[in-house]
C-alpha cells in the first residue's frame, strides 16, 4: 500500500473548480427523478453527449465516478464485490468499480452508504458504444443490464476506419460516417422512447454548434501550454479535461476554457511556471493515470520535470484541421467529427515509413511543444490501450529518432497494483537519463 502523500498542489485556480463540478454531476443524477428527468450511464467518447443535452439526459459518467473512488483511494470495496460475483480484478477496474457500486446499490435499494461525493443515481437507460477505444465497451453495458434487469440499453459501435499504410482512409471514411450517422438516429430514437419526448432538432444543432466552439478553445487554450515556463502541465489536465469529457455541449464547458485560458495568459505575461525551475519537458504519451496517485505528477515537477503536452484525454482537435465536410444533418457532423479526430494523423504516418498514427501524434507534441522526453503509463487493467505502449515506445525511436522514454506500471483505480517506491526509484533514472541526455545536447 502507497504512503498517503500531500495533496497535488493545482498549478491553477481554474483547475481547483472541477470537483465541484464533478459533484454537481453526481447530484444531478440523484436528484433527476424528482425533477421528472431521466438519467442515463454513458460513456466517454461515445459521440451521443450532445444527443443527451438535447433530449435533457442526465449522464452518469461510470469511468468518472470509478475515477473519483480511486482518487478518494475508496475503491476497494466496489472491486471486492465484483469479485464475489467472479469479476476478475484483470477486467476493467473502472467497469468492476462500478459493477461492484451497481450490485451494493440493487442489494440495499439505495445509495450505499459512504459513496464518494454521494454516488451515482440509478440510470433509467444504458447509452453505450462499442468504438475501439476499449474492450469493455459492449461487455460492460451487457453486464450491468445483470444486475439492472429492468434498464433498457442502446449499445452503438462508432467506428473509425482502421489504420492501414497501404489504404488511403478517404476511400473508406464516407461508409463509416453513413454507419454512424446511422447509429446514432438509431440512438435518437432510442431516446424518443424511453424519455416520451420527441428530438428538438433546433435545440440539437446549437448545442453541436456550442460543442464545435468548444473543441476549438479547448486545443487554443492547451497549445498556450507551448510557453517556456509551461503554465500547466499533465497534472492540472487531469482535472481540466471534465468539461470536454463529461459536459460537452454546455455552456459551463465553453466558460471553463474562457477562464481557464485568461489564466494561463496571465500566468505566461508573469513567467509563472509549474516548477520552480522548469529543467525538462516531457508529454504524457499514453495512458490512463493512477488517480489515487496523481501526486506522482507533483514529484516530477519537484526534479524540475513538467508536462506541456499529453494525448490522454486530449479529445478534440481543431475542426479547421479536420476540414469537416459541410452537411445540414448535425448528426452526420457529430460522426464526421468523430471519425476525423481519429483518421486525421493517417497520412502523416504514411509519409513516414514504419510509423503508425499514434506515434506521429506524440511526435507532433514533441516537436510543437519541444519536448525532452516521453512517458507512458502501462495499466494492468486497461488491457487495449496499454497493450500497445510498448510498441508505441519502440517505434517511436525507430522513426523518430533516440528519445528518452519512460514506461511507469500501476492501475487506473486498483491501488494493490501500484508500488510508490518503485515508481519513484524509475522516476529518478528516468530524470538521469533525460540529464544525461541534456547534457550530450549542450556539448
Amino acid at each position: 500500500m502507497a504512503e498517503q502523500r500531500k495533496p497535488r498542489a493545482l498549478a491553477t485556480q481554474t483547475a481547483a473548480k472541477v470537483p465541484k463540478m464533478v459533484r454537481a454531476n453526481l447530484a444531478a443524477t440523484l436528484s433527476a427523478k424528482g425533477e421528472g428527468r431521466k438519467v442515463a450511464y454513458a460513456y466517454i467518447q461515445d459521440a451521443h453527449d450532445e444527443i443527451l443535452q438535447a433530449m435533457d439526459i442526465v449522464p452518469a459518467w461510470g469511468e468518472s465516478f470509478s475515477g473519483i473512488c480511486a482518487a478518494k483511494r475508496d475503491a476497494e470495496k466496489y472491486l471486492q464485490k465484483a469479485e464475489s460475483d467472479n469479476f476478475s480484478r484483470s477486467l476493467c477496474t473502472y467497469a468492476t468499480c462500478n459493477l461492484g457500486f451497481d450490485m451494493f446499490r440493487e442489494e440495499l435499494g439505495e445509495t450505499p452508504p459512504g459513496a464518494p461525493w454521494g454516488g451515482m443515481g440509478r440510470p433509467d437507460m444504458i447509452i453505450g458504444s462499442a468504438q475501439q477505444l476499449c474492450d469493455p465497451r459492449f461487455k460492460w453495458p451487457q453486464a450491468t443490464r445483470h444486475y439492472l434487469r429492468d434498464v433498457p440499453v442502446f449499445v452503438g459501435g462508432m467506428y473509425y476506419p482502421p489504420w492501414d499504410p497501404n489504404i488511403d482512409q478517404r476511400d473508406l471514411e464516407r461508409f463509416y460516417v453513413k454507419y454512424a450517422t446511422e447509429e446514432l438516429h438509431e440512438c435518437v430514437r432510442f431516446c424518443e422512447k424511453h424519455t416520451g419526448k420527441k428530438m428538438d432538432w433546433d435545440r440539437l444543432e446549437a448545442i453541436v454548434d456550442l460543442s464545435d466552439r468548444t473543441w476549438d478553445l479547448f486545443i487554443d487554450t492547451y497549445d498556450l501550454r507551448k510557453a517556456v515556463p509551461t503554465p500547466m502541465d499533465t497534472g492540472d489536465a487531469m482535472n481540466t479535461m471534465v468539461p470536454i469529457t463529461f459536459m460537452l455541449g454546455t455552456q459551463d464547458a465553453y466558460d471553463f476554457y474562457a477562464e481557464l485560458n485568461a489564466e494561463l495568459r496571465q500566468k505566461i505575461s508573469e513567467k509563472k511556471g509549474v516548477a520552480d525551475e522548469e529543467r525538462y519537458r516531457l508529454a504524457w504519451g499514453a495512458g490512463l493515470p493512477s488517480w489515487f496517485a496523481l501526486g506522482d505528477f507533483q514529484y516530477f515537477n519537484e526534479k524540475g520535470a513538467v508536462f506541456p503536452a499529453e494525448t490522454t484525454y486530449r479529445v478534440a482537435e481543431k475542426l479547421s484541421r479536420l476540414d469537416l465536410p459541410k452537411t445540414s444533418d448535425p448528426l452526420e457532423h457529430i460522426a464526421w467529427r468523430f471519425i476525423r479526430y481519429y483518421t486525421h494523423w493517417y497520412d502523416k504516418a504514411r509519409r513516414r515509413p514504419g510509423s503508425i498514427p499514434k506515434v506521429e501524434r506524440i511526435i507532433e507534441l514533441v516537436e510543437d511543444y519541444k519536448l525532452d522526453g516521453v512517458v507512458f503509463h502501462s495499466a494492468f487493467s486497461c488491457r487495449s490501450w496499454h497493450a500497445g505502449i510498448i510498441m508505441q515506445a519502440e517505434t517511436l525511436k525507430r522513426v523518430y529518432g533516440e528519445i528518452p522514454t519512460l514506461i511507469m506500471e500501476g492501475d487506473i483505480v486498483d491501488i494493490s497494483a501500484y508500488n510508490e517506491v518503485d515508481t519513484h526509484n524509475r522516476i529518478d533514472a528516468f530524470i538521469e537519463v533525460l540529464e544525461t541526455a541534456k547534457s550530450g545536447r549542450n556539448r
